[in-house]
């Protein structure tokens, strides 16, 4: 039957209040399969005909500068945005862009400060401890002056070697006894910063342990072969895990240098003095 034919049934069957019946085509498809399967095709084609165009536009950025005339009539208005051309658009976007890279540049500022006056501080520091006349100076200059650069609420020093006692440092004689003193919490190669458990702060700074929220343990030589600076502060953000250590190991390896001079000076003047 023809499209005509259904047609004129479609209308009669309105006309009598009476279903539509549905003649089948030599495909063997109904009319409502046939409209769904042209809708379909309809959607797929609009969906390559828009991916061939972004394509088109990718390929092509200065598309819209060689035809400026097809702006007026591009509509790029979405919900809860007032942008209404492509280059309001293009501005507003360059805008954030701009934004973020603001304050990704206040950041690095910020960081190259900070930076700086932590640099700075490590200089006034280590020549602070290069006047030290000998060991015992030395000790009580390390003490004293890395809380006073660094702002710091407590500082300890423990020795490890062939050290005469100097108080405050304690001396051990081997690394093994410091990681028995401090359990798991033993920096073998690298500093560790964080929060330390309640009996290794014990240990380390005594009365003032209660207070302190954050700490840095930093090894002096490989698995603290020459001993261990502790340095803790009430500021429970001070140190982390995640804190970089540039400036605890500058100032590891120059209190492990003086430390070793101070065990080799006294033997070279004993040299000195036999040859003579």
């Amino acid at each position: 039957m023809t499209n005509s034919h259904n047609q004129t049934l479609a209308k009669q069957a309105l006309e009598s209040n009476k279903s539509i019946p549905i003649e089948i085509n030599r495909e063997g498809l109904d009319v409502k399969e046939q409209l769904k399967s042209k809708i379909n095709l309809a959607r797929f084609n609009t969906m390559m005909e828009e991916a061939a165009v972004r394509q088109y536009l990718c390929e092509n950025p200065d598309f819209f500068t060689k035809q400026p005339d097809l702006l007026s009539h591009l509509d790029l208005n979405h919900s809860g945005s007032d942008v209404s051309s492509l280059i309001e658009r293009q501005v507003k976007t360059l805008r954030e862009k701009n934004q973020s890279l603001q304050t990704q540049l206040v950041e690095m500022l910020q960081a190259a400060y900070r930076n700086e006056e932590l640099l700075n501080n490590c200089n006034r520091f280590m020549l602070h401890l290069l006047q030290a006349e000998d060991l015992t100076s030395l000790v009580n200059r390390v003490l004293t002056g890395v809380k006073k650069e660094f702002d710091l609420d407590a500082s300890a020093l423990i020795l490890v070697g062939e050290f005469e006692p100097c108080h405050p440092a304690r001396v051990f004689s081997d690394p093994s006894e410091v990681k028995q003193l401090l359990n798991n919490q033993f920096p073998d190669n690298s500093p560790l910063c964080g929060r330390l458990e309640g009996n290794t702060k014990l240990e380390l700074f005594g009365e003032l342990a209660n207070d302190l929220k954050s700490s840095a343990l930093i090894p002096l030589g490989e698995n603290c072969r020459h001993g261990l600076l502790a340095l803790a502060s009430n500021d429970a953000s001070r140190f982390s895990p995640e804190m970089g250590t540039l400036f605890t190991d500058l100032i590891a390896k120059t209190i492990t240098g003086l430390l070793k001079n101070h065990i080799n000076w006294p033997r070279l003047t004993q040299l000195i003095s036999i040859k003579e």
